[in-house]
Order: structure tokens, then C-alpha cells, then sequence
């Protein structure tokens, strides 16, 4: 036999064969990127389906928030108008908690900060049934157009 025609008959089987493991190679190799950019694209939805969630909890907790304070403030200026509060709760209600802290100066910054607050909310009174409901209401549909507004899954 000759060698050349050997070479000839072995070289397009060969060619073939290399060809072949070259495209499973490639083929792989694209499979194996598609697959991480699967994986990542899913990591990628995760993570920002997380921080939307945790977004809308802040944000359902700070209209809450917004809601009592109203509330708060309401029944303060219901009780006012009525003259049931001491001239020191509408002083404490005007002061901030710098200004309580220099009028208290023995007391520690975590004490001044307790009795602050103490003292805000002892700042209160009894109102009549009507103006009590009304506040009430509002409070319970602030709250409600919270939960509307920033639902929980």
C-alpha cells in the first residue's frame, strides 16, 4: 500500500473525529454559560425581590409610624382645646430632647432621654366618648390605608 493514499483514507475520519470533539467542546462551553447566566439571572431576582420586600416593610412600619404620631398629636390638641392639660405637658410637648437634657442637667443622657418620653406620655387625658371614637376611627383607617397601600405577602 501506498502511504500517501493511507494518509488520505485516515485524514477525513480523523478531521472527522477532531471536528466533532472540537463542536461537543464549544457546545459545551455554551451550555455551561447559558447555565451561569441562569443561575446568576435567578440570584440577581432573588435578591432584588428580597429588598422590595424588605422596602415595602419599612415602608408599611413608617406609615404606621406617621399613623400613631398623628393619633398622638390629635388626642394633644383635642386635650388642649378642652384646657386639660398642665402648662409643664405644653411645655414638654414644644421642647425638644436637647433642650430637656440642658434644663435636667444631673441626670444622665440615658435617664433624661427615659424621663422625656415618660413625662410626654403622661401627658394626656380623658376625652369625651365622640371625640375619643373620632380619633380612634382615624387611627384604625390610617393604619388600614397602610396596609392597603404597602401590602405583606
Amino acid at each position: 500500500m501506498d502511504i500517501k493514499k493511507i494518509n488520505e483514507e485516515i485524514t477525513l475520519p480523523v478531521a472527522i473525529v477532531i471536528s466533532a470533539v472540537v463542536l461537543a467542546i464549544g457546545f459545551y462551553a455554551v451550555q455551561y454559560n447559558k447555565q451561569q447566566s441562569i443561575e446568576k439571572q435567578q440570584i440577581t431576582k432573588e435578591i432584588k425581590e428580597q429588598q422590595a420586600k424588605k422596602e415595602t416593610e419599612q415602608a408599611l412600619n413608617t406609615c404606621i409610624v406617621n399613623a400613631e404620631s398623628s393619633y398622638s398629636d390629635q388626642w394633644y390638641k383635642e386635650c388642649k382645646s378642652q384646657g386639660k392639660l398642665t402648662s409643664r405637658c405644653i411645655s414638654l410637648k414644644k421642647m425638644t430632647l436637647d433642650e430637656y437634657e440642658k434644663q435636667n442637667p444631673d441626670k444622665t443622657k440615658l435617664d433624661a432621654i427615659i424621663d422625656f418620653y415618660k413625662e410626654q406620655d403622661e401627658c394626656s387625658c380623658r376625652l369625651p366618648l365622640d371625640n375619643a371614637d373620632r380619633i380612634n376611627k382615624t387611627l384604625q383607617d390610617n393604619k388600614d390605608e397602610c396596609f392597603k397601600k404597602y401590602p405583606q405577602n
